[in-house]
């Protein structure tokens, strides 16, 4: 799925793409994608899978920081996710669980989070992230920036996730990063869930080919099948896929 946003200099050619696990229903995928066209605000949460409700957790976070206003700062990160925990955990009130799943509750649900803001006025952008789902800045086919990881050998099992429980929050802030850059024109921004952002990483590092080109031409059909060959021939995790693709144009004035 793609979309356009026009400012009087700049245009955004979005486009947006999610793939469960091989072999898993389109309802089982535990990552999660919003956008806001209009406000320019995106963002990706991926669900920590062995987590209780991981699904809605990730699809709340990510829904909801694209409707909020700000949350670009530390402090309003913190308030923002600890209202969502509250209402996460309220929502739980009215279950019926087996005992193995309210011992999973009680722990809370996890999902690694990245946000997204662009201004479309200064050609610039601000993110924030928690976890492994990654924003990747390219410029003609060269990294500009990727963070919080960088690197493909970075990524782990362990990762620092956003925990709806609130006595967790301390410790899981000290892993919070805020970054900014601005673009040029024909710049590709990237958030992507841990899997398939360590891939990419890995095909720039290797200089196998130049990845975004595949995102940007191939139908979704195409990239289904491409990504399910990756799994099968073990050069992607079969792990959820999330992906957005922001694209800044400067437009040209007659």
């Amino acid at each position: 799925m793609s979309s356009a946003k026009q400012s009087v200099g700049w245009e955004l050619h979005t486009r947006q793409f999610l793939l469960p696990k091989l072999g898993h229903d389109a309802s089982e995928c535990e990552d999660a994608i919003a956008i806001d066209s209009q406000a320019c605000r995106f963002a990706v949460a991926d669900g920590a899978t062995e987590a209780f409700d991981a699904r809605n957790w990730a699809q709340r976070l990510s829904q909801s920081w694209v409707n909020k206003g700000s949350t670009l700062t530390a402090e309003e990160f913190r308030t923002w996710v600890e209202a969502e925990g509250r209402e996460l955990h309220d929502s739980w009130n009215d279950l019926s669980l087996s005992w193995y799943s309210e011992e999973k509750a009680r722990k809370g649900s996890f999902a690694a989070f990245a946000g997204l803001e662009i201004d479309l006025d200064s050609a610039s952008w601000q993110a924030i992230a928690l976890g492994d789902t990654c924003l990747l800045h390219c410029r003609r086919a060269a990294l500009v920036k990727s963070f919080p990881l960088s690197h493909s050998e970075s990524f782990n099992t362990a990762p620092v996730l956003v925990a709806s429980d609130s006595s967790l929050h301390e410790s899981m802030m000290q892993s919070l990063v805020i970054d900014s850059g601005s673009c040029e024109s024909g710049d590709v921004l990237l958030l992507m869930s841990d899997g398939v952002a360590s891939w990419y990483l890995q095909r720039l590092e290797q200089n196998d080919f130049n990845p975004d080109e595949l995102i940007r031409s191939q139908r979704d059909e195409e990239l289904i099948q491409f990504f399910n060959d990756e799994r099968l021939a073990g050069r992607i995790r079969n792990d959820d896929i999330a992906l957005v693709r922001i694209e800044i144009t400067q437009r040209r004035l007659s």
